[in-house]
């Protein structure tokens, strides 16, 4: 009885040993999730069932619209990263009726990984297996090394006893790849979600499988991002919603499976980096990330924010929303010093930011009452993804914006650059074009010398949440200074400067489902040809402030080409020529 009580301890502690590992700097254990969790999980995976193709073994969707990485303009097309993450929840979930389909995933999906050595994308994978790497012709995106390795880590670590040795090999070999692609980018720490993804592959892949060279470079990659982010004094995609979120997500993933004490060390400090700048902006009243944004895909948060709160406050935020990410093994927490930002804040204050300390620097002011919140940055372009002036208010049930865009065809114009002073409710700003500028995309679709063809070019100040266009009203004349307001806000513009070449704008007003707005359209007609270089004028010029009695217009001039406006103590100046670089011609002393 003795001898088989020690065989069983024997048994039991190699069970254990090899379903749990930690060697001093990584550990990882079998998956295991709550009831609560697993519920989450069901819901998600039911939902995407309907989107999975049992005979191509892969999530699809459809294309209806322009992308900024794929060729296809329209479709049903067999998706890589999703199909991945998939692969993930089914095995998360632990129903045995999910664990073939999840393997089936698995091993289609790897085998669409460019593994030509030659090839400058081996390692990589495409978004679409309707669009292999080697035939695309939108440009690749060379993330996916990174964000499916994630996912294919967290099956090798999470589920290795249940995966056969051929497919333990074949994750093996892509996360090697994968890795090897990753290091060979080298990835700079001033784009943080990547430099962040990429040093937990390059880190648990080269300790995974003993592979010492790449331990340095993980290691020498960790200390440059933490020292290059505590010099900032945060990330370089500033005060983003999407994109703060995503590096938390990763540094806690980073918290749960590194464990050597000087990294961790660093991870925790740049864990406590991105919730402090959240809590410095978060809004109570209207339950909002204030402003400024460097990106954000939404300028009301998504929900799934107060589900996040709720865990990382262990329930003392609550605004009714519950958990609900289909990633529910990540778990924030709030460090204890900023819970006041979001339970006892304190109105009015501001908060100042140097966004980015080299010169040009990049500012950002944040002013916040019990009412609204007002903030922007001193210079930004006016991409889809870039919030440089914003304003919130309303309640927490139903909160309000305003945000300025310049739309061309409708769609954010990124080579629109825009520069601003503010003090507390009052902002002065003044926009001009970059011939070196994108159209849609900020890189992706620069415009080629200066040319792009237009039908509608317009500045719009629209109202979020908010469909009551009788409410707005229009100047009378291109100048003049007019208010409005919403929802017990007071609103007050003046468009102090609009030109653009030879044509002459005019202001409306309308609606849709969602939102409304008040419009300067520069130009609405039949297609034309605009040559930004050929343009000696065009500029725009706007104050902005909230609440203010003050009806001070705003003094501008022009001096050598230079539009210079003065309002309440604010200056601001742009050039009227559209020129290359146009968001950094103007230093520190314009």
């Amino acid at each position: 009885m003795k001898k088989f009580l020690t065989l069983l301890f024997l048994f039991v502690a190699f069970f254990g040993f090899a379903k749990n590992y930690n060697d001093g700097y990584i550990k990882y254990s079998p998956t295991k999730l709550s009831k609560a969790d697993k519920t989450i999980l069901r819901n998600i995976i039911e939902n995407q069932n309907k989107s999975y193709d049992s005979n191509g073994k892969m999530l699809t969707s459809v294309i209806r619209a322009w992308n900024y990485h794929t060729d296809a303009m329209s479709g049903t097309f067999h998706q890589v990263r999703s199909s991945f993450t998939y692969a993930v929840s089914l095995l998360d979930l632990g129903d045995k009726k999910y664990k073939q389909r999840a393997f089936d995933v698995i091993e289609k999906t790897i085998s669409l990984q460019d593994t030509n050595p030659k090839s400058p994308s081996c390692g990589v994978w495409p978004y679409y297996e309707e669009e292999p790497l080697a035939t695309k012709k939108s440009p690749i995106d060379y993330n996916w090394a990174d964000f499916n390795a994630v996912s294919l880590l967290e099956i090798y670590m999470g589920h290795k006893s249940e995966l056969s040795e051929a497919l333990q090999l074949k994750i093996k070999d892509a996360l090697i790849l994968a890795a090897r692609s990753i290091e060979k980018r080298n990835m700079g720490p001033g784009y943080t979600n990547i430099a962040i993804m990429g040093t937990y592959v390059t880190y648990v892949t080269s300790h995974l499988f003993g592979l010492t060279d790449m331990q340095k470079y993980a290691n020498d990659r960790l200390k440059r991002f933490y020292d290059y982010t505590l010099d900032k004094g945060g990330f370089s995609e500033y005060n983003s919603p999407t994109y703060t979120i995503v590096a938390l997500d990763e540094l806690n993933r980073m918290q749960r499976h590194i464990v050597e004490p000087t990294a961790k060390s660093m991870i925790d400090s740049l864990y406590n980096v991105g919730w402090t700048m959240i809590a410095r902006h978060f809004h109570a009243p209207t339950a909002q990330w204030a402003g400024p944004h460097s990106r954000s895909y939404s300028t009301i948060v998504d929900k799934s924010f107060y589900g996040i709160l709720y865990t990382a406050t262990n329930g003392r935020f609550d605004l009714g929303v519950k958990p609900n990410r289909a990633d529910v093994k990540t778990k924030h927490k709030l460090p204890a010093n900023l819970y006041h930002y979001f339970l006892n804040p304190e109105y009015p204050r501001t908060e100042n930011d140097v966004f980015e300390k080299v010169e040009p620097s990049v500012k950002g002011v944040t002013f916040m009452t019990d009412k609204y919140a007002i903030s922007s940055a001193n210079r930004s372009s006016l991409w889809n993804q870039r919030r440089p002036v914003l304003v919130y208010w309303g309640n927490t049930t139903k909160p309000h914006y305003l945000q300025p865009r310049l739309l061309h065809e409708f769609y954010d114009f990124s080579a629109g650059s825009i520069f601003t002073k503010q003090k507390e409710n009052r902002i002065l700003a003044a926009i001009g074009y970059d011939t070196n500028g994108g159209d849609k995309h900020i890189s992706i679709d620069r415009l080629k010398n200066g040319k792009f063809k237009m039908k509608d070019l317009r500045l719009r100040f629209e109202i979020g949440n908010s469909t009551d266009v009788n409410s707005l009203v229009i100047p009378k004349s291109a100048n003049d200074s007019f208010s409005f307001a919403v929802d017990g806000l007071n609103i007050s513009l003046q468009l102090y400067y609009a030109a653009f070449d030879k044509y002459k704008g005019h202001w409306e007003k309308g609606s849709d489902q969602k939102n409304s707005w008040v419009d300067y359209v520069i130009y609405s007609g039949p297609e034309v040809e605009v040559d930004l270089k050929e343009i000696d004028n065009a500029a725009l010029g706007f104050s902005l402030s909230v609440d203010d009695n003050n009806s001070e217009s705003v003094n501008s001039m022009i001096q050598k080409g230079i539009l210079r406006g003065s309002w309440n103590g604010l200056e601001v100046s742009v050039p009227l020529k559209p020129s290359k670089g146009m968001p950094y011609l103007l230093d520190k002393k314009e």
